[in-house]
């Protein structure tokens, strides 16, 4: 007696929800990958899920339902698909490889969609804004690219933050050489409230970073808006290693309008003269 070598697929309930599942994720993916290319290229960066999460809150529930059974839709087919050893009809089986597919979507790092639209597209307005992102993230192929697009190294976005002093802040140092290298201004202060790259890295204490500023010719003796220094603002916020290091190198002092912040390096009248270092 011949067996039947048809092949015995999936129960059909089961085969319609995987399809079904697949929509509901294909949705989700679809509009977190419009966020992060098409958005992205309009407006600037996003707040990836922001305006999904405030607009269409039913689609993030969907989309939610969607990624955790269809996880367990994929997981349990594929277990069932390999003890059958595949004798189960393509039609079956295909959103196990589209989940998949959706999957590897949803994992592409943001700043690689941002690349991939630089580089199909060419300019953009806010080419400026990806600019500034990536050198705060280290990323120097990106940084490159847009660089060789012709984006001002010394753009400043809406909050202040120029390349630079966004490498300064996060402490990448081999990003803010790379950056001077490429003309970025040492010494530019922000719109806000007058910081310098130097300034910035030495609030948030990073040590190695305001070692490669001063060597790059970062003036130590620079003053914020409120008079601070460099050294002032280490002392401020508690990093006594690089205000011990900027003091016993550099003669500078604040330029505090009123003398009660003695916490910061020095504290001189505004009318008396600013010493040389």
């Amino acid at each position: 007696m011949l067996r039947n070598s048809t092949p015995l697929g999936f129960p059909k309930v089961w085969t319609v929800a995987g399809y079904i599942l697949l929509l509901l994720v294909a949705v989700f993916v679809g509009r977190i990958v419009f966020e992060e290319t098409v958005l992205t290229w309009a407006y600037g960066p996003q707040m990836i899920g922001f305006s999904m999460a405030h607009t269409m809150p039913l689609m993030i529930l969907a989309g939610l339902i969607g990624l955790g059974g269809g996880l367990l839709w994929f997981l349990v087919s594929l277990v069932w698909l390999f003890r059958r050893r595949f004798r189960i009809p393509i039609f079956d089986w295909l959103p196990i490889v589209l989940l998949a597919l959706l999957g590897v979507m949803i994992s592409v790092p943001y700043e690689t969609w941002e690349e991939l639209m630089v580089r199909s597209l060419g300019r953009s307005r806010h080419g400026g804004e990806f600019l500034v992102q990536a050198a705060s993230e280290n990323k120097r192929r990106f940084v490159d690219l847009l660089l060789r697009k012709e984006y001002d190294v010394n753009y400043e976005n809406g909050s202040g933050s120029t390349p630079l002093s966004g490498a300064s802040v996060q402490g990448n140092d081999e990003m803010v050489r790379f950056l001077i290298s490429r003309g970025a201004d040492v010494n530019r202060k922000d719109r806000s409230v007058g910081e310098s790259p130097l300034m910035a890295a030495a609030e948030m204490g990073k040590f190695g970073t305001v070692k490669v500023l001063l060597d790059k010719g970062a003036e130590p003796c620079a003053l914020d808006k409120e008079g601070h220094t460099a050294e002032g603002l280490a002392r401020k916020y508690h990093h006594t290693d690089i205000a011990d290091y900027l003091s016993s190198n550099f003669r500078c002092m604040e330029r505090i309008p009123s003398c009660t912040d003695f916490d910061v390096s020095a504290c001189v009248d505004a009318s008396e003269e600013h010493p040389a270092r």
